[in-house]
């Protein structure tokens, strides 16, 4: 089921706040506000965005610290972060990228620049993520794979693991990489699960498929780039 491109707006200035809803809104996005970290960081656990437009100054933290949490885990690379923040020094702008940042708007803003400058990164994001292999598609709206264009239906730990795979084509993925996308510093797994998700993505993407899945000994899994 396809559906909008989420953006969360972390930003306590409430007016500025209902400004970018209501801009963003008009355009077709999914927009999501909230006035504080604690709001947002109970949204980020349950569904993560496409997009974050990101102030830097707020009540209960920084959007450094934010910024740097979020980038810590590498599978939140694909989201796009748009600082949004008075510090308009050239300083905290060259901080904010080296942080992670995607772009950096500073306040006040004109609001035609921050659709244009949201378009371009969304435009980009979807073109990036959409993509195939033989019969199995991406689709970066519905966030599923499809397989003759029939959903490919997922477990959520098969799809991580695909996923992986599928956006790092071509390059081998340890196991310890993939112990990391399930189970992050926990260390209390059984490792042959690993295998036996493997396994049930093989049956799921077909046989004519199968070997797309290249089991490298002693290190990992790779996915063809053909």
């Amino acid at each position: 089921m396809n559906r909008p491109y989420l953006i969360y707006s972390l930003e306590d200035d409430k007016n500025i706040a209902h400004i970018i809803f209501l801009a963003l809104s008009k355009q077709g996005y999914d927009v999501k506000v909230f006035e504080n970290y604690a709001e947002f960081k109970q949204a980020f656990s349950r569904v993560k965005p496409d997009m974050i437009l990101l102030d830097l100054m707020l009540p209960d933290a920084t959007g450094e610290d934010i910024l740097r949490e979020i980038r810590r885990d590498d599978a939140n690379d694909y989201i796009q972060i748009i600082i949004i923040s008075a510090k308009n020094l050239t300083i905290n702008k060259i901080d904010g990228l080296d942080l992670g940042a995607d772009d950096y708007i500073a306040k006040p803003f004109d609001i035609l620049e921050l659709i244009s400058r949201v378009n371009a990164r969304a435009r980009r994001q979807i073109k990036k993520e959409s993509s195939s292999l033989r019969n199995i598609s991406y689709d970066s709206a519905s966030k599923e794979y499809y397989r003759n264009n029939t959903v490919i239906h997922f477990t959520m730990s098969e799809f991580k693991i695909f996923d992986l795979m599928f956006k790092r084509k071509g390059e081998t993925i340890t196991r310890d990489e993939f112990f990391n996308v399930l189970w992050g510093s926990e260390k209390s797994y059984e490792t042959r699960i690993l295998d036996m998700h493997i396994k049930e993505i093989r049956k799921k993407i077909g046989k004519e498929n199968s070997d797309l899945i290249e089991t490298v000994y002693g290190v990992g899994y790779k996915l063809k780039n053909e």
